[in-house]
């Protein structure tokens, strides 16, 4: 089984990345990949602006950020939505500060040549060594986070919390976010989890610089995203 180019659509969720955006669209484009899902959520600089630069993409607004959870599946039900119409079967979805590599794309896509039966392909730095720099400290967060996504959900990956990943159409019309934060990485491998999908792990290459460093996830966010999983997941 063969997966054509025009099939995917590149789900990119996006909160005041006015610097780093363009060159993340251009590789995709330059790659021969024509459908892009750019959901801004609620960017208080030129996003925008940059944005309007590329008239093809397909853009979703919020009014206000309401996280990462809620980005994500803004751009999943506009994938319901219209995926079928627009000759949708995969979704990629990428973030929007270059950590992600558009050459990777192709491992996603050979999987799912090799096995038909797969639901969903998902991203790991740590699945073979990869040209990742990841920091020391960050690792050990990464690896906290395997064991709570164990503990959560039952599932062991070697990188829970990756956000590059490739799903069908079908699996996307089944999974659905209730969490509009960056919990929502626990809450998507339960939902694996509960829909039964079948998946792996294929390894990907991330790259990390001072400016995503900073955005990513400190201390005191992380037990955030932890009592709230376990609140949804126990008690809610």
């Amino acid at each position: 089984m063969t997966v054509n180019k025009n099939e995917i659509i590149f789900l990119i969720r996006a909160y005041n990345e006015a610097p780093r955006i363009a060159p993340v669209i251009e590789s995709i484009l330059n790659a021969w990949f024509s459908h892009i899902l750019i959901v801004d959520d609620g960017s208080k600089d030129d996003t925008m602006e940059v944005l309007s630069r590329f008239p093809n993409l397909h853009t979703v607004h919020h009014p206000f950020n309401r996280g990462g959870g809620a980005a994500l599946e803004t751009g999943f039900e506009y994938i319901r939505r219209n995926g079928e119409e627009m000759g949708i079967k995969y979704v990629v979805t990428f973030d929007a500060d270059g950590q992600h590599h558009v050459e990777d794309v192709p491992v996603f896509m050979e999987a799912f040549r090799k096995d038909s039966s797969l639901d969903l392909v998902l991203g790991s730095r740590f699945v073979v060594k990869t040209q990742t720099n990841v920091p020391f400290f960050r690792r050990l967060t990464l690896l906290g986070g395997q064991f709570f996504t164990l503990f959560i959900s039952g599932i062991w990956l070697t990188d829970a919390h990756n956000g590059f990943r490739m799903l069908r159409l079908e699996t996307v019309k089944k999974i659905h976010l209730t969490m509009d934060g960056m919990e929502y990485g626990s809450e998507f491998v339960d939902e694996i989890k509960r829909q039964k999908c079948h998946f792996i792990e294929v390894p990907v290459n991330v790259t990390y610089t001072d400016d995503t460093l900073a955005k990513g996830q400190h201390l005191g966010g992380i037990w955030r995203i932890v009592s709230k999983m376990i609140w949804k997941k126990y008690f809610n």
